[in-house]
């Protein structure tokens, strides 16, 4: 082989060793809506280092750069090829954080709306002065009701929903090609613009990420992610549903089955109850993004995030002196215990696929995200595993309360394990020797009205008896539901460094 041979083969290799250090180097694990969360279906990364991998990169961009100056007419064309390979891995990169978009057009759309939904929670909190009752937790919880109830309605018709429909969506946001719309699961919800406090309406606009399987009249099903818009509307003198009825839709006016209701007429209290009137009704729906695409449960995603500072309300550490006034059994120590038992339990549970050890320590919204992720790791046979974790730190980020609910956010930074293997043992993604660090925000709720020290014990929180808890979510000893957080903290959201707006 001629000595020019040699070098152009040298090369070569080269050029793949470099592409394949870069393939190592992506940290594996758990996956998400936009970047591999491990829980929340949120938009997080769960990120870390290539180890070891660096420095041999450095040290092939070193013959590479000598190439280039000892034998140009080789070297200079290499590093071209290298460049352009880079720079189409970071585009292709960029659109497969946890759900995969193919359309560049869609990605960028989807990194706008990221970096400028940042509206915070707070913000709405001056619903309050309008409507004593209202509880952020409660409007959340509506908000991801019906929102589903909306994408089914996409299918099955808008009959049912006219209370809660703006005229004009009522009668154009059936699709006459659908039967149906299943498996809504909504991964993220962000605040993007609030107003109307001061006039006749109030309107709170959100962006919501989703996965859903549309069912057509002919052909077969397929799975969508999508990014949606939506304004959500009440006339700024409805007050809030009483708590019995907060998680259902019904007569926005008198509580009657949504069947009563003939478009917007209420045949029940015979109100028209329909444009906001006396609840939140959706007046606006915008597409942001829509891909055909399923989720990727092996796919490597980068962490974004975890170095910058934690974002603290600078009201946060007043409002938890308040609330240990009112309860001095809640402690920062016992606050931390009971998320570290939280944490320790979700690890374990996530990684062994098992979704009944999840129930009794998270809300419904969240729980759904959760053992949707589960059964579709199952479907696969393969699951994220999550081995060795453990917290490193938590700083208290925010501190919110209302009528029904406290509310405390947290920042958890934790390292561990985090790598997908199949059913019958083999490494799909991630190491089985390198830890990763990342960070979340960690939301947990409890009832006003209960009172005493956080629980780190695996009981009933509201009888003692062994945690046995079944997919609604009630104890099957004393038969109440305990994850609604009316007798414990319970974690009732998780969101990413990356979209944490406070």
């Amino acid at each position: 082989m001629s000595r020019r041979r040699r070098l152009l083969t040298a090369s070569l290799l080269t050029a793949l060793a470099l592409c394949t250090v870069t393939a190592l180097a992506r940290p594996g694990g758990g996956n998400s809506y936009s970047g591999g969360s491990h829980y929340s279906g949120g938009s997080h990364s769960s990120g870390g280092s290539g180890g070891g991998s660096g420095g041999d990169a450095a040290g092939l961009v070193l013959q590479l750069l000598l190439l280039c100056i000892n034998y140009p007419a080789i070297g200079v064309p290499l590093l071209i090829i290298v460049v352009v390979f880079f720079v189409v891995k970071g585009v292709v990169g960029a659109s497969q954080k946890g759900w995969a978009t193919t359309t560049p057009a869609a990605v960028q759309a989807v990194s706008r709306v990221e970096q400028s939904a940042r509206l915070s929670r707070m913000d709405l909190d001056r619903i309050r002065t309008l409507d004593p009752e209202f509880s952020l937790v409660l409007f959340e919880d509506f908000a991801y009701m019906l929102y589903a109830a909306m994408q089914r309605a996409r299918g099955t018709g808008t009959q049912a929903l006219g209370a809660y429909l703006a005229a004009n969506l009522a009668q154009t946001l059936v699709d006459p090609q659908l039967a149906d719309v299943q498996g809504i699961v909504i991964g993220a919800m962000r605040y993007v613009r609030f107003s109307g406090t001061q006039s006749a309406m109030v309107e709170v606009e959100l962006e919501l990420e989703a996965n859903y399987v549309e069912v057509p009249k002919s052909g077969a099903a397929r799975r969508y992610y999508g990014v949606d818009r939506i304004v959500l509307a009440r006339a700024s003198s409805a007050r809030s549903r009483p708590f019995a009825r907060s998680h259902t839709l019904d007569c926005p006016n008198c509580g009657a089955p949504l069947e009563a209701i003939r478009g917007t007429q209420c045949s029940y209290c015979q109100q028209n109850v329909g444009a906001g009137r006396f609840d939140w009704a959706i007046t606006s729906v915008v597409s942001v993004a829509r891909e055909p695409r399923g989720p990727l449960l092996t796919s490597d995603v980068a962490e974004e995030g975890t170095a910058q500072p934690t974002i603290v309300d600078r009201g946060a550490p007043a409002r938890l002196e308040e609330l240990q006034k009112k309860d001095p059994a809640v402690t920062w120590q016992a606050l931390q215990g009971r998320t570290a038992l939280i944490f320790n339990e979700l690890q374990v549970a996530w990684s062994g696929r098992e979704p009944l050890r999840i129930r009794p320590f998270v809300s419904d919204n969240l729980f759904q995200s959760m053992y949707y992720w589960i059964d579709l790791y199952t479907q696969a046979r393969c699951r994220n595993v999550n081995e060795n974790a453990q917290i490193m730190r938590i700083d208290l980020a925010n501190v919110m309360s209302d009528v029904h609910f406290d509310a405390i956010t947290l920042r958890v930074f934790a390292t561990g394990l985090d790598y997908t293997i199949s059913d019958d043992g083999k490494l799909l993604s991630g190491s089985r020797s390198r830890p990763r660090t990342y960070s979340e925000y960690w939301t947990l709720i409890r009832g006003t009205a209960s009172r005493g020290a956080p629980r780190q014990d695996n009981k009933c929180p509201h009888c003692g008896a062994p945690l046995s808890i079944g997919m609604a979510g009630q104890c099957e000893y004393c038969r109440v539901k305990v994850t609604s957080g009316e007798f414990d903290w319970v974690l009732s959201r998780i969101e990413q460094d990356e979209s944490y707006g406070g």
